[in-house]
């Protein structure tokens, strides 16, 4: 017995969104016995429009009276509609295979963004598949869901050239896979010199004691990767010896969060995240921010103090990258929970174990050595852009 060609047809409606509109269409096909095999609506600024995909082949009315029944209905609601026939391809048989990423992008608004990304994905065969804009005003937030299946470079190289656009367009970009991006987020640890907070702490004590030049020329070379951390701690605290430990108090009472910070963790306790300071700086100050903020880790080195005096010494075993990347297991463990639910934010060559432990390994305004690891690049004003990549601010 033959089997019945389909009759599929692709429905188009547009116009100014008001209350009744999906029913007022969706009714004249229901009675035509007219099955929508698959429906994408959505409103932008007040515009309406919505793509169908509906099979005739049982219809109960002929095909031109259902579309002169669409038309009539259109004019009654002010909007525009358009029907063609549906071309299948026969290859669309087959499963076809997808493996998504989501990119979201966030910055200032600037013409261009779509134009740049959107190349990047045609240039290396990845397919957009779906592109909404999460966030408008002073900072916009853009998300493009891409399938990468089709890539034809490899992807870590695709991921840097995502973020070298980001980076020209003074952009944050960040990349989730599938398996991250459909996680809700339960664990945020930060860094915290020039993360977390703005400031670098030795650099700010080393003001203090008239050393400041030759502790920030240390700190640059380990940022860099071009200084083993702990040599170089050792040799940045041992030009601290002798000061007096109320000298640091001053500091406390001059930090200052990075912009974005405060509202990001109200958005974090809202939704139940905790939350961690891991960091190479000082447990004389991460000991106060938590208490503070309200925080539920923190982990720092800790500094040597005797008769009220900084001794030059730092007590061991000091916390570097590897033991970054140490605690972010204890903590998924203590926790209970997996590396996907995990965000770790940092910004020098001392976090990329840390980034790498993470579901989502976030490079903040970070040293090139970072940005390479890391799955998402930000630009120091953006941090507060994090929000967006929780699950509870999209509908995937």
């Amino acid at each position: 017995m033959a089997t019945m060609e389909k009759q599929l047809y692709i429905i188009t409606v547009q116009g100014l969104d008001r209350p009744g509109l999906v029913a007022g269409i969706s009714e004249i096909l229901a009675k035509a016995n007219v099955n929508l095999l698959d429906v994408d609506q959505t409103v932008i600024r007040k515009l309406f429009a919505m793509f169908m995909i509906a099979d005739f082949t049982a219809a109960s009315k002929k095909f031109e009276e259902v579309k002169e029944d669409l038309f009539k209905k259109a004019r009654e609601l002010r909007m525009k509609v358009s029907i063609e026939p549906y071309v299948f391809d026969e290859s669309l048989k087959r499963k076809e295979e997808r493996n998504l990423i989501l990119l979201t992008i966030i910055g200032k608004d600037r013409p261009g963004i779509v134009a740049r990304f959107s190349k990047i994905c045609a240039d290396n065969g990845v397919n957009i598949e779906r592109t909404r804009m999460i966030a408008r005003g002073e900072t916009i937030a853009l998300e493009m869901l891409v399938n990468v299946e089709g890539l034809k470079t490899d992807f870590n190289k695709f991921k840097n050239l995502l973020h070298q656009v980001g980076l020209d367009l003074s952009l944050s970009v960040i990349i989730q896979k599938q398996n991250i991006y459909h996680r809700a987020k339960k664990l945020i640890v930060f860094d915290l010199d020039t993360t977390f907070i703005q400031q670098e702490i030795i650099d700010e004590i080393a003001k203090i004691a008239h050393v400041d030049r030759q502790v920030k020329e240390i700190t640059k070379r380990a940022m860099k990767g071009e200084m083993d951390f702990k040599q170089a701690l050792r040799e940045r605290v041992k030009l601290l010896k002798g000061l007096p430990i109320s000298s640091l108090d001053s500091i406390l009472k001059e930090i200052r969060l990075t912009r974005g910070v405060e509202e990001l963790l109200s958005v974090l306790k809202e939704l139940g995240c905790k939350i961690a300071i891991v960091t190479g700086s000082f447990s004389y100050f991460t000991d106060k921010i938590k208490e503070k903020f309200d925080l539920d880790y923190a982990f720092a080195n800790e500094l040597i103090i005797k008769d009220g005096k900084l001794t030059g010494e730092i007590k061991e075993p000091i916390l570097d990258a590897e033991m970054k990347r140490r605690l972010i297991q204890d903590l998924i463990k203590r926790e209970g929970i997996k590396r996907e639910e995990v965000i770790a934010v940092g910004d020098g060559a001392n976090d990329r174990f840390m980034l790498m432990e993470a579901g989502l390994g976030i490079a903040f305004d970070a040293q090139k050595i970072l940005r390479k690891v890391a799955d998402g690049v930000m630009t120091k004003d953006n941090l507060r852009g994090l929000i967006y990549c929780l699950n509870e601010f999209r509908d995937y």
